[in-house]
């Protein structure tokens, strides 16, 4: 892996550990709900699919609306093979640091 992937991983496990925090703050139960919805998932477009479809809905249902994107890196780049496993762990990490994090944890690691 490069040093440009490496930094490219980075930042897109900042974003998943923010967006985790943030979807967690309004409600655990959500953040459980994304991470099921996407960890299953093994190919790159029902994943990415996964994801996007999950934070639009929480970004735009009435009840939810939450402040959360997807990272520009995640649909700017073609995802397969190893770099899609590495992807896919790597946002799943994000999520599951915030999950376990304590409130005053900022950066997840």
């Amino acid at each position: 892996m490069s040093g440009e992937d490496s930094s490219i991983y980075q930042n897109i496990f900042r974003w998943a550990f923010r967006t985790g925090a943030t979807v967690k703050e309004k409600d655990e139960r959500l953040l459980k709900r994304l991470i099921f919805a996407i960890r299953g998932e093994e190919t790159p477009g029902r994943f990415l699919d996964r994801l996007s479809e999950t934070l639009t809905e929480y970004r735009t249902n009435v009840g939810i609306q939450l402040d959360v994107n997807i990272h520009p890196d995640i649909v700017r780049r073609r995802w397969s093979g190893d770099s899609f496993h590495y992807l896919r762990s790597t946002i799943l990490s994000g999520f599951l640091n915030a999950f376990s994090a304590k409130e005053s944890d900022e950066e997840g690691e």
